[in-house]
């Protein structure tokens, strides 16, 4: 939900620091819309925007611009992506402008992408449809809470909202009845709560420092907060043990204690300080109230002892070892039996300032220009084996696993008579880009390797994971023709791929056996060939995992 756009009108078309400024804005306030507008240079009466927004659930930003002629608003294209580079040939090339990084050859094979409907609005750019639910499996008899009443079968558990308009026990019943399987994140006041769900029963909670049914407990008394659910996140914990029904009830009981406390004066920044300081153990085994677990009059003699008004309430409730919620129960005891003292400490005088420190957005837009080939948007040779010695580093430190692919894309052509291959035009080359980067994730890197080959650096990803990835991406490349009509009879595609630490641990031998699974793949016209299917194949030994 976009809560207010923030619009700027420049005098000519963006230039990279503008879009890398309002990317920076984007990310700063998520949820929020950003936008840019500027008059063309042809026509007084042409306007065009382009926007973005950053999602609050961490998805790449979404790039829309938008076209106005008399009035009348006409949409261009929509991409998600990070890669302000890309999103920068996107507006140029949509808009028909050579740029400071393009030819006018570039420029004219860009006019083949937009005559042929691949960079205005390319399919590969339509939003990928929502995935069929789960059957759902029915809950156990007696497993509806009575206090939650049923939902019309119709009613969908919301992705994301506040907390005043879908309160806590509403987004719980909306759950138990929908028999969903996800995770419910909830942030109030700072503080982070999760809850996962599996068939509609809450298996694993955490809120601030509370886990299990401590956190739902204290959950169900915020009335205030952003959430959004994640369907299909499940975990394999179980630290949620009693019903939602017994949970509401002992909710209720909790928040009656805190109304208490607020009407006796007791705040976040007030102190307490014991009225009394010769009390024994003794004295607190006949003032419990039965409000709450049950609580040993040890523990209440050494917190009463604790009191000494130097530590405000919020404080403890940060610092002490004591859980929250039985925190709450404590003091309410104490306030309850009139054995406590409440006042407020002094705020400390305000003398201390924070200086933003201004960043240079053309600096790094720079650094970013030097990494990357501006024709095609992708890194350059070097910048690609220094990130990949950065993620075979991080990934040997937290012992993940790390694949490579490195693929040809060529054209299949006639020269002299005798049909060879050659470089893909300038057009195709950044369709097929456009087509990779939207099925990639934001941590994988696309990059250029040796001469007219190409290279994808997966984090965290197994062979298994890349096998399927690099047969999407021939899919991909295939199920349309790129830009300049080329259908699939034209192209001749080569992947290979290898992995750590499944293949080899060293990048030398990474990289070789990547090498070697694209040559095989060229021979035996296999568009996708794993170095795991080469092994025993292979003459010589290498420093292979063990």
């Amino acid at each position: 939900m976009v809560k207010r756009l923030e619009s700027e009108f420049l005098r000519s078309v963006p230039e990279l620091p503008d879009l890398h400024g309002l990317l920076s804005q984007a990310l700063e306030k998520r949820g929020q819309q950003f936008e840019l507008r500027w008059q063309s240079p042809e026509s007084t009466q042409t306007q065009f925007t382009v926007d973005v927004m950053c999602s609050t659930k961490g998805s790449d930003p979404q790039w829309k611009l938008h076209k106005e002629v008399n009035k009348k608003r006409e949409f261009l294209f929509q991409y998600p992506s990070c890669d302000v580079l890309l999103i920068y040939n996107l507006i140029y090339s949509a808009c028909g402008e050579p740029t400071k990084y393009q030819t006018q050859e570039n420029l004219e094979n860009l006019e083949q992408v937009k005559e042929s409907g691949k960079s205005v609005a390319p399919s590969f750019m339509k939003s990928m449809e929502k995935r069929n639910e789960e059957p759902s499996r029915p809950l156990p008899e007696g497993s509806h809470p009575r206090n939650l009443t049923p939902l019309p079968s119709d009613e969908e558990v919301p992705e994301s909202g506040n907390l005043t308009e879908h309160p806590v026990p509403k987004l719980l019943q909306s759950i138990v009845f929908s028999r969903m399987t996800g995770m419910l994140e909830i942030r109030s006041n700072n503080i982070t709560a999760i809850v996962y769900f599996k068939d509609g029963f809450p298996i694993d909670a955490t809120a601030a420092d509370a886990v299990g049914d401590d956190a739902i407990i204290e959950l169900l008394t915020w009335n205030h907060g952003q959430f959004s659910f994640e369907p299909r996140i499940y975990r394999n914990r179980n630290t949620v043990h009693q019903s939602v029904n017994s949970l509401l009830e002992q909710s209720k009981q909790l928040a009656e204690c805190i109304g208490r406390l607020q009407s006796a004066g007791l705040e976040p920044g007030s102190v307490l300080t014991g009225k009394y300081k010769n009390r024994s153990q003794n004295d607190f085994m006949h003032q419990q109230v039965p409000y709450g677990p049950p609580l040993e009059a040890a523990t209440m003699s050494r917190f009463y002892q604790s009191l000494t008004g130097l530590q405000t309430v919020d404080e403890m409730m940060r610092t002490s070892q004591i859980p929250r919620i039985h925190l709450i129960y404590m003091i309410h005891n104490l306030v309850v039996n009139d054995l406590v003292t409440i006042s407020s400490r002094n705020a400390p005088q305000k003398n201390l300032t924070v200086a933003p420190r201004k960043i240079d957005p053309q600096a790094i837009q720079g650094v970013m220009m030097s990494l990357r080939r501006a024709d095609s948007g992708m890194f350059i040779y070097p910048a690609f084996l220094y990130f990949l010695e950065q993620e075979y580093f991080r990934c040997y430190r937290s012992k993940s696993p790390l694949s490579v692919i490195v693929f040809q894309l060529k054209l299949i052509g006639a020269s002299g008579g005798v049909m060879v291959e050659l470089p893909l035009p300038s057009a195709a080359l950044l369709d097929a880009v456009l087509r990779i980067s939207a099925l990639k994730r934001h941590v994988d890197l696309l990059a250029h390797y040796d001469s007219d080959d190409y290279a994808l650096v997966l984090p965290n990803t197994k062979a298994g994971g890349a096998e399927i990835f690099a047969n999407r991406i021939v899919k991909s490349l295939l199920t349309s023709p790129l830009a300049g009509n080329l259908d699939a009879s034209s192209l001749s595609l080569a992947f290979g791929s290898a992995s750590v630490p499944e293949d080899f641990v060293d990048l030398s031998s990474l990289l070789g056996a990547a090498d070697l699974a694209m040559q095989q793949s060229r021979l035996t016209k296999r568009a996708v060939v794993m170095y795991r299917d080469l092994k025993e194949a292979v003459v010589g030994q290498f420093p292979q995992f063990v």
